[in-house]
């Protein structure tokens, strides 16, 4: 039978390195020796087993049996069915619960936590119905999960309690377990909201930006003044023998981008017990990076990859987030026929009680797939979905890194293309960088033999 090539990618040194099987996104480690067969062979249009020489053809048969030659009847590139909207159970649910904030903060892209309208709070009634319809269009799942968000969602301690009442009583009717999580600014962390979420185990994320010059520049209060110092007393009593962890979430501007390493120092000193690192959003066009601020981010993960593989050869886990999520998806194999789930299990709801696609797209009409009284519109969402699609097919076609990304957020594509006018794909280079690295990254650990570590992994739900 004559064989052909399936999309592939290597990576490494001539001496060996570890080869991308892109339809799948399989990984195989490879020495020098087959490496330098694969570059021979895959020069040719077909191959035909039986001719080939007994030395190579192991190689080649281990290369078919993986699916990197694959029948030449099938060597084109599968198509990923169509996910409709109505076929898939939703699982996760933002809830706005407060779409107003006490912070100002420079990057926001929910305008001060408003989504562009006058600040308002959803009502208890609103927020035990929209948890209802998480559970009751969940269908045969056994886990779901509500993130309590905002503005800054403890604004609206009444809503939250509605919610989580809801999640707890429905819940357990339906047999079901809801994780809950919030993710907060930290100013309003005093006694009464600490109580709540120790009572009823809801994971914390604090907005955090790092070093006092660094957060107060980011993260002012609504009369300009900084907000580190009062986030940093609430703190305390957060973390100390928290039953579930406390993750920093962080968010940087081009211009810091430099200064990952001690972001992450600072805020495992103060306590917290995972950092994650997000570069801002670019609203407006001063924040776009330039060459240079993208290669000091990416500097910058390397590093913490580096630290992270010194830390798993002792077995400790370095809690870089960025990575761990990233590991985690490369070690279960897990490809991507959707960028991510908005709109396909994953559905925010806003304090009007409207449904959007996802949290970042709230207050946009055009993203809007339905309201609690209605429930959701599998349809509309379908419709907004082809929209926020059009052109990454052929865009993502020739790309390795396709089945790991599949077209990138869409907010952002979004942000980028309609407000900023920038041509589809033009943070392509950025995200193929930082997954080449995960990849490495992943390498050196099957090198290294860290079995506890990568079991670990497989506890690790990536997004």
């Amino acid at each position: 039978m004559n064989y052909t090539w399936a999309d592939h990618k290597m990576f490494g040194s001539p001496e060996g390195g570890i080869l991308l099987g892109v339809d799948h996104a399989s990984l195989f480690f490879v020495d020098a020796a087959t490496r330098e067969i694969i570059s021979r062979w895959e020069e040719q249009p077909r191959v035909d087993l039986h001719a080939v020489p007994q030395i190579d053809r192991e190689v080649l048969e281990g290369l078919r049996d993986a699916r990197i030659l694959v029948p030449r009847g099938e060597s084109g590139r599968p198509k990923s069915p169509r996910i409709g909207p109505g076929a898939v159970p939703l699982s996760t649910m933002v809830l706005e619960v407060a779409q107003d904030c006490n912070l100002r903060c420079t990057y926001c892209y929910a305008e001060g936590g408003s989504y562009g309208k006058p600040g308002r709070l959803l009502d208890p009634g609103s927020a035990r119905q929209a948890v209802r319809t998480l559970i009751e269009r969940s269908g045969e799942l056994e886990t779901v999960t509500l993130i309590l968000f905002g503005g800054e969602p403890l604004l609206n301690l009444p809503a939250l309690r509605a919610a989580v009442a809801e999640a707890e009583k429905g819940g357990k009717a339906a047999g079901k377990k809801v994780n809950l999580s919030l993710t907060t600014n930290g100013t309003l962390l005093g006694p009464e909201a600490i109580d709540f979420i120790r009572r009823h185990r809801v994971t914390v994320s604090v907005s955090m930006d790092g070093p006092p010059d660094l957060h107060d520049a980011n993260r002012p209060t609504r009369n300009g003044e900084g907000s580190y110092r009062s986030i940093l007393e609430n703190l305390a009593p957060l973390l100390k023998d928290s039953p579930a962890p406390v993750a920093a979430r962080v968010t940087l501007v081009p211009d810091q981008w430099s200064r990952v390493e001690e972001v992450f120092d600072h805020l495992m000193a103060i306590g917290f017990h995972e950092v994650g690192i997000a570069p801002a959003s670019p609203i407006r066009r001063e924040l776009l990076p330039d060459p240079g601020q993208e290669e000091a981010l990416l500097q910058g993960f390397a590093a913490m990859a580096d630290r992270f593989l010194a830390h798993a050869r002792q077995g400790r886990v370095l809690p870089f987030s960025n990575l761990i999520d990233l590991l985690a998806r490369l070690h279960l194999g897990r490809t991507k026929s959707v960028s991510c789930g908005a709109g396909l299990g994953y559905l925010a709801v806003d304090a009007e009680g409207d449904f959007y696609l996802c949290h970042r797209l709230a207050g946009d009409p055009a993203f809007r797939v339905g309201t609690l009284a209605g429930g959701p519109e599998p349809e509309t969402a379908r419709a907004v979905l082809d929209g926020l699609n059009a052109g990454l097919d052929t865009l993502c076609e020739g790309c390795w890194a396709r089945t790991l990304c599949s077209g990138g957020c869409h907010y952002e594509n979004h942000l980028r293309g309609s407000h900023l006018r920038l041509p589809l794909g033009s943070s392509c280079n950025f995200i193929r960088s930082w997954l080449q690295a995960g990849i490495q990254t992943y390498a050196e650990l099957r090198h290294a033999e860290c079995d506890q570590i990568l079991r670990l992994f497989e506890k690790r739900v990536a997004c």
